[in-house]
């Protein structure tokens, strides 16, 4: 849409671009963090603009006594209005990542995307020993981490291992367990139409 700004036309920056949103989602130790950064650089270097969506941060900065699946709930809600307020203000491409089916938040992640714009739905999958090797040696992990430990990493796996085939459509699945971080997001980002 064109307006007039001092008697000078410009183009509308959201009617000029489609929109994405790209949700990754898969087990803890595949590698959805690493990629979504990685992601946000080769789109960043490709003159679009980009915001990254933590599931795992917001929910985290939560401090209230709820038991679980209140506290995966209002994270949830609280990241599907994230990742609106990133579109509202203008964004062409907002890349959230987490675990969505612990949240139930995918129906109101959907509905964050812009009319007009595409929802890219990456499932990013790896083998449990090669997770824990993952988060084992993650250094903002720590060693002490609860995702650290053998028996609540295995539990995660299984728990998600469940839930795989309730999951919306995937449009890119990855076994992200015999390549390097910068291999996926290579493979991801040339199976992504985002002009």
């Amino acid at each position: 849409m064109a307006r007039t700004r001092g008697g000078e036309q410009f183009q509308d920056h959201y009617a000029a671009s489609v929109r994405h949103l790209i949700a990754i989602a898969g087990p803890i130790g595949a590698g959805k963090s690493t990629v979504a950064e990685l992601l946000a650089r080769r789109a960043q270097s490709s003159a679009l603009s980009v915001s990254l969506a933590d599931l795992d941060e917001l929910a985290f900065a939560q401090r209230a006594d709820v038991d679980l699946d209140e506290f995966w709930r209002r994270a949830g809600h609280a990241h599907s209005a994230l990742v609106r307020g990133w579109f509202d203000a203008g964004v062409d491409l907002v890349i959230a990542h987490g675990p969505f089916f612990e949240s139930g938040s995918y129906r109101s992640l959907f509905a964050a995307t812009p009319d007009g714009g595409r929802f890219h739905h990456v499932l990013l999958l790896a083998p449990f020993d090669v997770a824990l090797d993952r988060v084992r040696s993650d250094p903002e992990r720590g060693a002490t981490a609860l995702s650290a430990q053998p028996e609540f990493l295995r539990s995660t796996h299984e728990v998600f291992a469940d839930v795989i085939q309730s999951l919306p459509q995937v449009d890119i699945e990855v076994d992200t367990s015999g390549l390097t971080a910068d291999e996926v997001a290579d493979h991801v980002f040339a199976l992504l139409n985002l002009r």
